[in-house]
């Protein structure tokens, strides 16, 4: 009696410790690195903990080897950086040389090659082997794309090199297909999750929300796809049938412009920037709009991604005829960020409002045909 019981006490033991092995391995991961180059002394890397604040750790390479560890209880998006002897990290330069991966809990391997910078493995992590297939697919665009990219960085004169961006677009478009592709086949991966991050910016809302619908309750508890969800709110409130929100921006002379100013009179919000040519070409059709419906009570607010290029601003709205309307800056990452207030994503985008302060509707995003649709819009309001 006493052997069994004794028997029970171990194998109770034994079982107890294995049950705690496997939370510790649930909750904390540790990377292994190999790095092959004798001039790295260091390695940075760059993460969320489980509470979602970023961290860095810095760890000495011996040997060409390194150890890092930490707390980690899902999948996460991480950045990390070789550093040579004697070589000073800026932010920038981190920022261009870090490379991309997935942590995971549980043990990690990683082998790099400072000689070959696409050489980086890592093994123990079925997140980064999506993402290394993910990466393999954009960088083929990217690399399709670096000319461009480099005459881009060499340019000095912001108008020239604004003109050299609009080029990027039907790269960027490939590259946004490529990962919402993924996004719709992967739907609760945590890449997908912060992924989404910056497509609920570049998609429809029909699309983002064909993504969203399907998320588990997991990820709809992270911190990503929480940032996700509070961007479709203003998307939704943003949509025909809403009242729009007040505003007060300074115009071209310092004057104060408001919203609220235009109440009880049809009003038209413009969204767009002098630094998109080809988002310019529709100026002149707004302008034919304007005085063709101005007698009839159309109102107009050009309203501009330039806060930081206020002479190029002031330059596009005298050579494409809009000083006949008030128009402002944006106020891009501040409080009165008004195209954060109303999900503009995409320029240009033209809001229309009624006297009553009521959305009636909403022309461009990612919908086609929006000049056509606008052009109708006034045409039933006005009766012509």
């Amino acid at each position: 009696m006493r052997k069994r019981t004794a028997a029970l006490i171990i194998l109770l033991q034994v079982s107890l410790s294995c049950a705690f092995a496997q939370s510790i391995s649930n909750s904390v991961f540790t990377l292994h690195g190999k790095v092959i180059g004798s001039a790295t002394d260091s390695v940075l890397l760059y993460y969320k903990t489980n509470q979602g604040r970023n961290t860095f750790q810095s760890r000495p390479v011996f040997n060409n080897r390194f150890i890092i560890t930490d707390s980690l209880n899902r999948p996460s998006y991480a950045l990390i950086l070789f550093k040579n002897i004697g070589e000073t990290v800026t932010d920038s330069a981190f920022e261009v040389k870090a490379r991309e991966l997935y942590l995971e809990p549980g043990p990690l391997t990683l082998i790099f090659d400072m000689g070959h910078p696409d050489s980086l493995k890592m093994s123990g992590s079925e997140t980064e082997k999506d993402w290394t297939a993910l990466y393999k697919n954009t960088a083929r665009v990217k690399a399709e794309m670096q000319p461009l990219t480099d005459k881009y960085n060499r340019e000095k004169d912001p108008e020239k090199a604004a003109a050299i961006s609009a080029q990027f677009e039907p790269y960027e478009n490939r590259i946004k297909s490529i990962n919402y592709r993924f996004a719709l086949e992967h739907p609760n991966s945590y890449i997908t999750a912060h992924l989404m991050v910056d497509m609920v910016k570049e998609e429809s809302l029909d699309s983002t929300l064909r993504v969203y619908n399907k998320f588990n309750a997991e990820l709809r508890a992270y911190e990503d796809v929480r940032k996700v969800a509070a961007e479709i709110k203003k998307m939704q409130a943003a949509l025909p049938g809403n009242m729009a929100t007040d505003f007060t921006a300074a115009d071209t002379s310092g004057k104060a412009v408001a919203l609220s100013d235009y109440k009880g009179k049809y009003v038209l919000l413009d969204f767009w920037a002098s630094w998109s040519p080809a988002r310019r070409q529709s100026n002149a059709n707004l302008v034919e709009l304007y005085n063709k419906y101005k007698t009839k009570g159309l109102n107009i607010i050009g309203i501009a991604w330039n806060d930081d290029m206020e002479k190029g601003w002031k330059n596009a709205i005298k050579k494409d005829k809009l000083y006949q309307w008030p128009n402002v800056l944006n106020g891009s990452n501040t409080d009165n960020d008004i195209s954060d207030k109303y999900a503009i994503h995409f320029i240009p985008t033209r809001i229309l409002i009624d006297p009553t302060g009521k959305i009636i509707g909403r022309f461009g995003d990612h919908q086609p045909g929006g000049e056509v649709l606008l052009d109708r819009a006034l045409i039933n309001l006005f009766k012509q």
